[in-house]
């Protein structure tokens, strides 16, 4: 279910139906998810990141996972059917109670009813109404909102053998005007539905199988959380202001945690703690002030321990401030979080009904670490119109004006998501078995994602060293070398724009001594800019040959596109970092890096544009690096 509905997010906005059809399936996401429906093209990252980190059953756990969830929609597709049956005016509301009707199973939401999750869904409390007495005798709910009697009728036909011959039940059918041979056609339909959603989401109970956790799981679950870590930073990094930072984590606890209750105190200018406006809170708040000396309070222990302190209502000879906290906030008890402000004084987070296991759990520590990082920025931002050079550097170019420790910084978090995605890989190949394509496939996801690591090393380590350290070479085949890329770029990049391909491989271009990584990204590069000359679709061909220039042997590689051509301003200045003639986010700096990698290679790129097309020429010579001569090897083309 988290699968799919990933896959529906990475499509963004074609998907959105798929996605929310998705979520409404689960207690926990529908909760969760279901009230982010607005941020769903704009925040992403906050939908990626709960996911990933939604509690997923494995081994022994997935079998009593899926008998609590068979039972979830089948309540709630029955609950929704009988509720159009009856003209109630929202049977969406219906499925959510009926979904929702065991949330206990699913959270330990202890002291908080698990009905509590829903105050606030809507207006009136009929939804949570619904959830607290679904398990109620029929007889008392005789009278009841008509959510919380279909909601009961549901739970009774689904949880009960035979139900439908009680008396009970037919009493209850009867003041919804339906008869007992209806309610059983609804109920083997609901019952039919969630079998087949059970085996979409294999989740039957032919898979459904009680089996330890395997190695693998845990990894998934080590990894996953490391994906959410990834997406909380892409998260919070394009915060802009302290108000907009406390929004995000509002938002974050919400969707990892549950939390919908939350507020910040500080010091105020007397000295005493008062609730700050950062984060949002109930104007009632405004009205307490609490010494910072005061040791009965969870609040003022929270600042002087600099530690996460719990409150409970009910408690005895616990501070009355902190009873009131609670009551105005709606919650059973809180959380008190120290966190740095951006004034280098500490605040104080109070995150209503946190779970148990909140404070020490590694995301918590994470969203609260990005906030704090978001809030006192290690790295300022550049002011405007300002270049940040020491002073016996040279003078920056306009394409080298990013601060050296923005960079450095940058080098160090693309890291981290290379890591997960590696890893990833290689659980998807144990997993997928010995599909000889499927485990092609992967290879070439596990080679590029090594290139991009090596390309971060090489950045740090240029960084850190005033020469540049040796090529890397190995004797490859240009042949091969264009095939593979071909192969990596056909259903990811040239089939998607609509853009046929074609590939000429001379047989006797004979393998050369170069760095494959180097060769890779040039001829990527190209194709990428091929591929964007020809917004419409087009063709793209690939040649390799020998030839002679100026009286040396050289292997030649030409990229072809039939796109519209370059206008001549742009071709004289082509290959400069700042030149460009596409719109949107591209720095202009690919061709640039383009001759340089060629250039590392003791090559030549060189472009020829016409109204027909533009072509691209790759010399590279036989002989590199002072190696001898290669004897020359036939290679079939591909």
């Amino acid at each position: 279910m988290v699968a799919e509905a990933l896959e529906c997010l990475m499509q963004g906005e074609t998907a959105r139906g798929a996605f929310f059809a998705c979520i409404r399936s689960d207690p926990v996401l529908a909760l969760r998810v279901q009230p982010l429906a607005s941020i769903y093209d704009t925040e992403p990252d906050l939908l990626r990141s709960l996911l990933l980190a939604a509690p997923v059953a494995a081994g022994a756990a997935q079998a009593a996972y899926a008998v609590r969830w068979r039972q979830s929609v089948g309540v709630a597709h029955l609950a929704q059917a009988l509720a159009q049956r009856a003209g109630l005016p929202d049977a969406q509301a219906a499925w959510l109670a009926g979904l929702c009707h065991n949330l206990a199973d699913y959270l330990n939401t202890a002291p908080t009813p698990a009905a509590d999750h829903l105050i606030g869904l809507d207006a009136d409390g009929w939804l949570a109404d619904a959830v607290r007495f679904h398990a109620e005798p029929l007889t008392r709910g005789r009278a009841a909102h008509p959510l919380v009697r279909v909601t009961q009728l549901a739970y009774q036909l689904v949880a009960r053998a035979d139900a439908v011959d009680s008396v009970d039940v037919r009493a209850a059918l009867s003041a919804l005007q339906l008869g007992a041979g209806e309610a059983a056609q609804l109920l083997a339909e609901s019952l039919a539905h969630g079998r087949q959603m059970a085996m979409r989401f294999g989740l039957a109970e032919t898979l459904a199988v009680s089996t330890a956790a395997s190695g693998f799981d845990r990894l998934a679950q080590l990894y996953a959380g490391q994906a959410a870590q990834s997406a909380l930073h892409g998260h919070f990094r394009f915060a802009d202001g302290p108000s907009q930072v406390f929004g995000r984590l509002r938002d974050s606890l919400q969707a990892l945690f549950g939390i919908e209750q939350t507020c910040l105190f500080a010091p105020a200018a007397d000295g005493l703690l008062r609730v700050n406006a950062l984060m949002p809170a109930v104007p009632a708040l405004n009205a307490l002030a609490i010494p910072p000396d005061d040791g009965h309070s969870v609040l003022p222990r929270a600042l002087a321990r600099n530690a996460p302190q719990r409150f409970e209502r009910g408690v005895a000879d616990a501070a009355l401030v902190d009873e009131q906290i609670a009551r105005v906030l709606g919650v059973g008890g809180f959380l008190c979080q120290p966190l740095a402000l951006a004034d280098g004084q500490i605040g104080l987070l109070v995150a209503g009904d946190a779970p148990p296991e909140a404070g020490g759990a590694a995301l918590w520590r994470f969203a609260l670490a990005e906030c704090a990082d978001a809030l006192n920025p290690r790295y300022p931002a550049t002011p405007a119109g300002f270049v940040e050079k020491p002073e016996s550097a040279p003078r920056a170019t306009p394409g080298d004006d990013i601060p050296r420790e923005r960079v450095r910084r940058a080098i160090h978090e693309v890291a981290n998501p290379l890591t997960i995605m590696r890893n990833y890989v290689n659980l998807l190949s144990e997993r997928l078995g010995t599909d000889s394509s499927v485990q092609r496939d992967l290879d070439i996801i596990g080679d590029e994602i090594e290139r991009v690591a090596r390309i971060v090393r090489g950045l740090t380590a240029a960084d850190e060293s005033t020469a540049a350290a040796p090529t890397q070479l190995e004797l490859a085949s240009v042949n091969a070398i264009v095939s593979e890329l071909v192969r990596m770029a056909l259903g990811t990049l040239l089939a998607p724009n609509k853009v046929t391909v074609q590939i000429d491989l001379n047989p006797d271009v004979p393998p050369l001594p170069l760095n494959k990584d180097l060769l890779k990204q040039v001829l990527f590069n190209l194709a990428k800019n091929a591929v964007e000359a020809m917004p419409t679709g087009g063709h793209l061909r690939f040649t390799t040959r020998l030839a002679e220039i100026d009286g040396q042997r050289r292997v030649e590689i030409e990229v072809a596109d039939t796109g519209p051509g370059l206008p001549p301003d742009v071709v004289s200045h082509l290959f400069e970092p700042v030149a460009t003639s596409k719109d949107g986010d591209h720095a202009g700096l690919g061709l640039a890096i383009s001759r340089s990698l060629v250039e590392r290679m003791h090559g030549q790129l060189t472009c020829r544009s016409t109204p027909e097309g533009t072509r691209f020429l790759i010399h590279l010579p036989t002989l590199q690096n002072g190696q001898t001569l290669l004897t020359t090897t036939r290679y079939g083309s591909m």
